[in-house]
């Protein structure tokens, strides 16, 4: 028996449709291969411009496949354009991101570096018995602190572990302290006669010596 087979000289749809899906899968993988190498190019640029000619001839692809690139990157604004072919990276490019990078671990090292020194100094000065006779701060020392000029002064005296709060501010500033190791000293720093609240108590600084006394007892 002869087989008979009808051909109608078309293709069946399913083979249609997966010829299709097959095709826009490999236009999706050359374009992301092309983006690859597009970005490649933008590293090793150095200031982040590109010529899109050049760009064109280097990756061997028609420049409208370039420009489906640019338009999507320029869309996001992560390009622009500088003049008619050229154009210009706007995010951090990685070479400037790595000495950003190192100067700030630099200085970091070198802040790190100037606390420690200054902690042990500090340390040694106040273990030194020479030194304890001059461990006390005189009103011209304060005022001769270019930051604290045309600023209200509290100069504080309180044993170790004192707790200080300072609550946000609603009509005036407020300090709360907290001793349960011995008496805090409290001093306002002023060259006119100010007075000042404080919780239990109320102050007018001397214009004489520069400092007034506060009479605090564990808290303030």
């Amino acid at each position: 028996m002869e087989s008979i087979t009808h051909s109608s000289g078309k293709t069946p749809a399913h083979l249609t449709v997966r010829e299709s899906l097959f095709e826009k899968s490999r236009a999706d993988t050359s374009l992301t291969l092309l983006t690859r190498k597009f970005a490649e190019l933008l590293r090793c640029s150095g200031d982040g411009v590109l010529d899109l000619n050049i760009v064109s001839q280097k990756l061997n692809a028609p420049k409208r496949r370039v420009y489906d690139i640019t338009n999507v990157l320029e869309g996001i604004q992560l390009i622009k354009k500088k003049s008619k072919n050229c154009i210009e990276w706007l995010g951090s490019i990685k070479s400037q991101l790595h000495k950003d990078l190192h100067d700030l671990t630099v200085e970091e090292k070198r802040l790190d570096d100037l606390i420690l020194n200054c902690t042990q100094q500090a340390r040694l000065m106040c273990e030194d018995s020479r030194f304890q006779r001059f461990a006390y701060l005189t009103y011209e020392d304060v005022q001769r602190i270019p930051t604290l000029r045309d600023q209200t002064v509290i100069v504080i005296k309180a044993p170790a572990e004192t707790k200080l709060e300072v609550p946000h501010p609603e009509e005036s500033l407020q300090i709360h302290l907290l001793s349960t190791q011995g008496p805090i000293e409290v001093y306002l720093c002023s060259d006119e006669s100010t007075p000042m609240d404080t919780t239990g108590h109320r102050v007018q600084s001397a214009g004489t010596s520069g400092f007034s006394p506060v009479d605090s007892h564990n808290s303030l």
